[in-house]
């Protein structure tokens, strides 16, 4: 699974960052998606179909959920004690082919990822983001 942090993400983090006083401070929301999609520097929210399986519910991660952040291999990695998960409950069944973390207040898309197989969440299949860690590489 290769994450991509897009475009309007790396304005948010810089901001985040650098701007003082720092006037962004959003938790965020995880949702899988339904499209067959593969993230790009110039995904938006709406650049994703969000999954609509029974028993379907996005995941909301706060901010305070993040520990300390690593080095790994030149990339800093962060990774939530929450590690979101979506069961079909029932119904049909849906093929799924990533995730996308967004603001929950701006809608922007943080980070996205395409899974490495599209999931197919038949009634009782779970998926589970676990861990769910954000790595941030240079941008460039």
């Amino acid at each position: 699974m290769n994450m991509v942090i897009p475009n309007e993400g790396k304005a948010l983090l810089a901001t985040m960052c650098f701007a003082y006083p720092v006037p962004v401070t959003e938790d965020f929301v995880v949702d899988l998606y339904q499209n067959n999609y593969t993230p790009t520097d110039s995904s938006t929210a709406s650049s994703f179909t969000v999954a609509a399986f029974t028993g379907y519910a996005q995941v909301a991660v706060a901010r305070s959920t993040f520990g300390t952040p690593g080095i790994v291999a030149n990339v800093a990695q962060i990774t939530s004690s929450v590690s979101p998960l979506f069961t079909c409950t029932g119904g049909g069944g849906q093929t799924v082919y990533g995730w996308y973390m967004r603001g929950a207040t701006s809608n922007k898309v943080y980070a996205a990822a395409a899974f490495d197989t599209p999931r197919v969440l038949n009634p009782i299949a779970s998926e589970l983001l676990q861990p769910f860690t954000i790595n941030l590489k240079t941008f460039a």
